[in-house]
């Protein structure tokens, strides 16, 4: 391993020591090796540290970080970016998986493609035990292309699960972003302003697995306060309307990114075009409400997807 490695691996956790040992495994057993893991524990009660410190021994290219004390997930994600030294970039979930080849596929395209800021696989979906359970190949084929507005619309205006945050991602275009926003949608916001800083690609092989289980956020987090609190300890209790806050970070990426006029106009145009798709509106609205009824948000889920399916991504084992 070099000095500085070419690619480092954030893996936020807390309480973790249900699958983490396998999501380190999976990294330590890429082909791809030039590589660091970094373990960032948001103050764990169970036996996340151990299970870190274990794989550390044995592996100089791991090493773990712990917070004093649980800062929530954005904070504990974006600590993980900022412990890392490596021109590449991936957050992986502490309970997810990458095959072998992962890296070494993503790396070829980013080493490749100059222009491209992020690059991911196509999905499979894993239970409880591991087995497949379906492969979703997300919008992220569509945002290859040069025009910034056209890349906009794909993410922003396309109903997707935001698998691709965990993408491969260039340093560089993550300088100066949201990385991990305190707020409920600050994937999709991320997303978005990757599509402004450059082209995304997708490896059209599924080399990612994710988990579907019982304890995901999705899952456990069903109240508007509680999802606020999950992504920033600090904002425990605190009234935040995430559509609306996801808008705004909509607008004020557009005002402040380096793009052209033209494409700087169209993208505009897009965020007009927001409010009629995806029930965007009608979600305000339901914010709003959750205020006053905090289980408003996951009780309009469910009737959504009882009349309409789940969305794109969104697989239940």
């Amino acid at each position: 391993m070099s000095a500085v490695p070419r690619v480092s691996i954030g893996i936020p956790v807390f309480n973790g020591e249900n699958y983490l040992d396998e999501a380190i495994a999976s990294v330590r057993a890429q082909t791809f090796d030039d590589l660091e893991v970094i373990v960032s524990d948001n103050a764990s009660t169970d036996r996340t540290g151990q299970i870190a410190l274990d794989h550390a021994a044995s592996d100089e290219r791991v090493r773990y970080v712990r917070n004093e004390r649980n800062l929530g997930a954005a904070p504990n994600y974006n600590r993980a970016w900022s412990e890392a030294r490596a021109p590449y970039f991936k957050w992986l979930a502490h309970d997810d998986r990458i095959a072998p080849d992962y890296l070494s596929a993503t790396t070829d395209v980013l080493d490749r493609e100059p222009d491209v800021v992020l690059c991911n696989t196509v999905v499979d979906y894993i239970d409880c035990r591991g087995d497949s359970i379906g492969t979703y190949r997300s919008v992220l084929h569509e945002a290859g292309v040069d025009d910034p507005a056209r890349r906009f619309a794909v993410m922003v205006l396309r109903s997707h699960s935001c698998v691709d945050f965990f993408g491969l991602v260039r340093r560089s275009a993550m300088q100066d972003s949201l990385l991990h926003g305190p707020f409920h949608g600050a994937d999709r916001a991320f997303l978005a302003q990757m599509t402004l800083r450059g082209r995304l690609v997708q490896v059209d092989r599924p080399l990612v697995e994710m988990r579907e289980h019982e304890q995901r956020y999705t899952r456990v987090q069903q109240k508007a306060r509680d999802r606020q609190s999950w992504h920033d300890s600090r904002r425990n209790g605190a009234i935040e309307l995430p559509t609306w806050r996801l808008y705004r970070e909509y607008l004020s990426m557009l005002r402040n990114e380096d793009l052209p006029v033209g494409a700087r106009a169209r993208a505009y145009g897009v965020l007009a075009r927001w409010w009629l798709v995806n029930y965007n509106a009608l979600r305000v609205g339901v914010d709003v409400a959750a205020t006053i009824a905090p289980g408003l948000p996951a009780m309009a889920e469910t009737v959504r997807e009882r009349l309409f399916g789940a969305p794109p991504g969104h697989l239940k084992n």
